[in-house]
C-alpha cells in the first residue's frame, strides 16, 4: 500500500500588485505580517502531524511497503521524528505552517515545508543519529548539509535543531512592502 500525498492548500500572493492608496498599503502590510498566522499553522500542528505519523507507522513498517523495494520505517525513526516535530513546534515562530511528513524508500521520514518552487526546506530523519537537510530560499541562497542529532535531553535536541529552525524561519520571513513613488 502506498501513501498518496495530497497537495496542501496555499494562498497565492501576487507580487506585482501595488495598492493605489495608503489604506491599501496598510492592508497589504498587515497581510504581509499576518499571512502565516492562518489555519494549518504551528498553532494546530498536533492533529495533522499525529495523523501523518500514524499513517506512516501503519503503512510503512514492512519491507517493500511501496511495492518497489522500500526499507521499512522502524520504530526508532518514528520516535525520533515525533521528538523532532515536537521540538520544532515549540521553537518555530507561531504561525509557521505545519510540515508535510513523507516516508522515504530508504526507511527515513522527510519533514518538508514548501512556500513555492523556489522556497523549500526539507529534513530527513532516520535511525542513524543524524539529520540530513536541504533548502532553497529564492534569491537568498540555498543549503544542503547534515548534522548529528543529540537526544540525551530536551536541551540537546533543541541545540541540534537550532540551525534547522533558522532555515525554516527564513522561508516565512515577510517581505518589505513596496511603496508608491
Amino acid at each position: 500500500m502506498s501513501i498518496v500525498q495530497r497537495p496542501a492548500l496555499r494562498l497565492i500572493k501576487n507580487d506585482e500588485y501595488e495598492p493605489a492608496s495608503q489604506i491599501g498599503r496598510t492592508i497589504q502590510q498587515t497581510w504581509a505580517e499576518k499571512r502565516n498566522y492562518l489555519s494549518n499553522s504551528a498553532l494546530d500542528w498536533a492533529p495533522t502531524v499525529s495523523a501523518a505519523l500514524r499513517t506512516i507507522q501503519n503503512e510503512c513498517q514492512n519491507l517493500n511497503w511501496d511495492a518497489e523495494g522500500a526499507t521499512p520505517v522502524v520504530d526508532t525513526t518514528m520516535v525520533l521524528t515525533k521528538m523532532v516535530v515536537e521540538v520544532l513546534f515549540r521553537l518555530l515562530p507561531k504561525g509557521t505552517p505545519s510540515p508535510d511528513l513523507i516516508p522515504e524508500s530508504d526507511g527515513e521520514i522527510c519533514i518538508s515545508w514548501s512556500v513555492d518552487s523556489n522556497h523549500i526546506f526539507s529534513l530527513s530523519i532516520g535511525n542513524t543519529g543524524k539529520i540530513n537537510f536541504a533548502g532553497q530560499f529564492g534569491n537568498k541562497g540555498s543549503v544542503h548539509a547534515w548534522q548529528p542529532i543529540y537526544t540525551e535531553n530536551l536541551s540537546a535536541i533543541e541545540a541540534s535543531l537550532a540551525d534547522v529552525v533558522r532555515y525554516i524561519s527564513r522561508l516565512y520571513e515577510t517581505s518589505p512592502v513596496r511603496s508608491a513613488a
